[in-house]
């Protein structure tokens, strides 16, 4: 796999081949693959690597954390979605008092999903006794045993207890999730629980994640388009050395390059992270289309990945939506 992004240290090295070794024989849509992977992952330290030591996670700094996910990313998307969702919830619990909670994040046992109360396919009401109303839309690994954190003017933990799925829905890529249509109804307690942590820094963590994700579709993509280019042969040569084809890589290559040196410049506040999550959404699909484009009709067919790609970067832009960027504008 090749690398646009910033200079490497040695430790992040390392991790690249651990995580590589990790995904060797992981495909997606095989969920026991994703599965085994997870726990795998978790039990290397690396999928909550960048939670603070004091919440129990790995304590890395922000560049080896977006790593990670944008690696993951490369090959299955949904585990990078999933592995920043991790490090947004463990933010969100805090201290000990969702201990095992959080325990649940560091070894893959939990899956909590984070949504924006703002989003379009989100409406819920909090009343005093309860809290009630719909999710439109909930990708998740585990959809009958996850759990959701909303973000609004604060978190909200809304425990499985509190949600029943009403419709399984299709959605245009990340196949290995399931996707549905969820009913909430919970009371205070030990089905809707307020935490403590300020809505605003899990938000730029999930947002930061999110554009990892964005990175690790767009490297992918690109990776198969020069591939098949250099082994693609017409009029003597490979299409590589096509001028419209070579100045197509070029461009996207450059994009890719300018989304992993922003993701990699700083540690994600709440605008930044709007920011270049919405950058990384539109590059991941220029990328992937890209790559389209170099297959020619090839592209469309299953034996090559890249309409995976443009499937995967189109679902990860409409899971983000354009929620997020009012949310933050309102804090």
């Amino acid at each position: 796999m090749s690398w646009l992004g910033p200079p490497l240290d040695q430790d992040q090295r390392d991790v690249v081949e651990v995580v590589a070794r990790v995904l060797a024989d992981v495909s997606p849509g095989d969920t026991d693959a994703l599965a085994l992977a997870r726990k795998n992952l978790a039990d290397l330290g690396l999928w909550t690597v960048g939670v603070p030591e004091e919440l129990g996670g790995g304590g890395a700094g922000w560049s080896t954390t977006a790593l990670v996910i944008e690696r993951l990313s490369r090959t299955a998307p949904e585990l990078g979605i999933a592995c920043a969702h991790a490090h947004a919830a463990a933010l969100a619990l805090g201290g000990s008092a969702h201990g095992e909670l959080l325990a649940g994040l560091h070894t893959a046992d939990t899956e909590l999903v984070i949504v924006e109360s703002a989003a379009p396919h989100v409406v819920l009401r909090r009343q005093a006794t309860r809290v009630d109303g719909r999710i439109d839309r909930l990708d998740a690994f585990t959809l009958d045993e996850a759990g959701v954190v909303v973000l609004g003017d604060s978190a909200v933990l809304l425990a499985p207890s509190a949600l029943r799925v009403e419709s399984r829905q299709r959605t245009t890529g990340l196949d290995s999730f399931q996707t549905a249509a969820v009913a909430v109804d919970g009371r205070p307690g030990d089905d809707v629980v307020t935490l403590s942590a300020p809505a605003s820094l899990v938000r730029a963590q999930m947002l930061g994640g999110t554009a990892a994700v964005a990175a690790g579709i767009a490297g992918a993509a690109f990776d198969a388009a020069a591939a098949y280019a250099r082994s693609r042969h017409q009029f003597g040569g490979p299409i590589s050395a096509l001028p419209a084809v070579r100045r197509l890589l070029e461009d996207q290559a450059l994009r890719t390059a300018n989304l992993l040196r922003a993701l990699f410049a700083d540690a994600p506040d709440p605008l930044g992270a709007t920011a270049i999550a919405r950058e990384g959404c539109d590059a991941a699909l220029s990328v992937a289309d890209a790559a389209l484009q170099v297959h020619g009709g090839y592209g469309y067919l299953k034996e090559y990945p890249v309409e995976r790609f443009v499937r995967d970067a189109v679902s990860l832009g409409a899971s983000l939506g354009t929620s997020s960027l009012v949310s933050i504008l309102q804090i």
